[in-house]
């Protein structure tokens, strides 16, 4: 109950004086008779017509098709506590095109002995705030209502689509967890934009009036439904897929996307003994860390030590999430989409060049909250015309929103469309960048390789060796090893360095019977 009395004085506050994004919006959200019979709506003139159109539009059980053209699944029904419904795609059930999953199989395979610095895992922004979950199933009227009253302006509130099992199943291996306290649980729930501090003081001394901590503050605003999704249950579908047949040799980055409030209410303990519940010992730990010095381990090196994991979180929470925790901003710093210059620069913001050693992180954000908030305003969003750019530069971490199939395929640098196509053949470079396979005994030159140059150039020394067969015997001069690029930055330089060579070797296998 105190935390329902907070709720109202936080809400009648914000909106008396016209703040916060998520609160000005749900004046839309949740409409009454009395807030639709208001002269003006988002500072708008509303007359009964337009009342009348949105009274209309709420709650008539619309089914719009949640489902993104050309995604094949099982489609379910999922519907919101005010009775707007949307047709979604079951858990587990999305189709994802052979071709991909084989693609990014191949490059995560490639880079199994490389540090974590250097590795490039695709991830989602807002992982878990999907609509498969019931996350924004009211988004679609809530749209058409705004737009009765400003045509130009949009609703979009849920990040992703689909549920973290299908992202993963896609080929994400960076996922975003917003984590709140919330129904004596830790949560999924999209909260934490708020930050008011006098508000947040007041909930506290109606606390200390009753003699109660209340757990709930502006910082948990957006976390309204009591049925939001648990971080346990959205740990148990991570491990779930880590652990069905297929997935051993895949690890994991996952971000809690939290507040400094689960360490003022005491909550860091019990997220520790979700984490050790749900996940066990396969976590790689701040301790465990300190056998690698200033290093960081590999894939390879993280399951040999039966670690599949590692967690960062937003807030540094210090001893109290030392167990398992690391904080993020001591392990990545965080990007924008319009942020990165392409190959040969790859920099970002002209500071920062990548594939240097130091962990990078970019994100797109979607949400629109009509005319308060468009999340491409600053950063602008993740397309197919830019994501080969952040792949061909190894950006670590490139965070999607709205992440479907079609959206994953620029993220592939390797093979190229329906390879490999040829059982028994032998892979090389095209003159695109991109790989087939060929006839053994085409005669090409070698990709040859110097990594260990010290001081040599970012992504090693490459050029063209001996011209002959794929089994050359002597394929590369001395100092040089036939070799393949194992992330997109690499392939760029050895495709820059044989670009008179139509096509090249390359020292690679394949599965043929994939």
């Amino acid at each position: 109950p105190l935390v329902m009395v907070a709720r109202g004085v936080v809400l009648l506050c914000v909106v008396s004086v016209g703040v916060g994004v998520s609160v000005s919006v749900g004046a839309v959200a949740r409409p009454t008779q009395n807030v639709l019979d208001m002269p003006t709506v988002l500072g708008v003139s509303v007359n009964e017509t337009t009342a009348a159109q949105m009274r209309a539009l709420w709650g008539r059980r619309t089914i719009p098709l949640g489902v993104p053209p050309g995604v094949k699944c099982t489609v379910t029904t999922r519907c919101s506590q005010w009775g707007n419904c949307q047709e979604v795609c079951e858990r587990g059930s999305v189709v994802v095109d052979p071709w991909l999953a084989y693609a990014l199989a191949t490059q995560r395979r490639l880079q199994a002995h490389t540090p974590l610095p250097f590795l490039t895992l695709p991830g989602t922004h807002n992982s878990g705030i999907c609509l498969a979950d019931g996350y924004g199933i009211d988004q679609d009227v809530l749209d058409r209502m705004v737009k009765l009253i400003l045509p130009d302006s949009s609703v979009r509130i849920a990040n992703q689509q689909f549920t973290i099992t299908d992202q993963l199943r896609m080929g994400i291996r960076h996922i975003e967890l917003d984590t709140h306290w919330h129904n004596n649980d830790l949560c999924i729930c999209h909260a934490g934009g708020v930050h008011l501090k006098a508000l947040n003081k007041l909930i506290e001394d109606l606390g200390k009036i009753f003699h109660h901590t209340i757990h709930w503050d502006t910082e948990t605003l957006g976390c309204f439904s009591p049925h939001e999704r648990t971080l346990r249950q959205a740990l148990g579908e991570i491990y779930d897929f880590l652990h069905a047949p297929g997935n051993e040799a895949d690890v994991v980055i996952l971000y809690f996307d939290d507040q400094m409030d689960l360490l003022t209410w005491d909550k860091v303990p019990y997220l520790l003994q979700t984490i050790k519940d749900v996940l066990g010992t396969s976590v790689f730990t701040p301790s465990d860390k300190q056998a690698f010095g200033s290093g960081w381990p590999s894939p390879h090196e993280l399951l040999a030590r039966g670690k599949r994991a590692i967690i960062a979180s937003a807030r540094d929470y210090g001893e109290a999430m030392a167990p398992l925790i690391f904080h993020s901003s001591s392990l990545w710093s965080e990007w924008d989409p319009v942020d990165l210059a392409p190959y040969p620069a790859c920099t970002l913001r002209g500071q920062l060049q990548t594939e240097n050693g130091d962990l990078t992180r970019a994100l797109g954000d979607s949400l629109v909250f009509g005319p308060f908030y468009d999340g491409s305003a600053h950063g602008g969003l993740f397309s197919a015309a830019n994501l080969p750019l952040f792949a061909g530069c190894n950006v670590n971490f490139v965070c999607n929103d709205q992440l479907d199939p079609f959206s994953m395929r620029p993220l592939v640098w390797s093979w190229g469309e329906g390879e490999p196509s040829q059982d028994g053949g032998c892979v090389a470079m095209r003159a695109d960048g991109r790989w087939e396979t060929r006839n053994c005994q085409d005669q090409l030159p070698h990709a040859c390789a110097r990594m260990d140059e010290t001081g040599g150039p970012r992504g090693g020394r490459w050029l063209s060796g001996s011209v002959g067969a794929w089994d050359h015997p002597s394929p590369c001069p001395d100092g040089f090893t036939f070799s393949v690029p194992v992330d997109g930055f690499q392939n760029n330089v050895l495709r820059a360095a044989t670009s008179d060579h139509p096509s090249v070797w390359l020292k690679e296998g394949f599965d043929a019977g994939r």
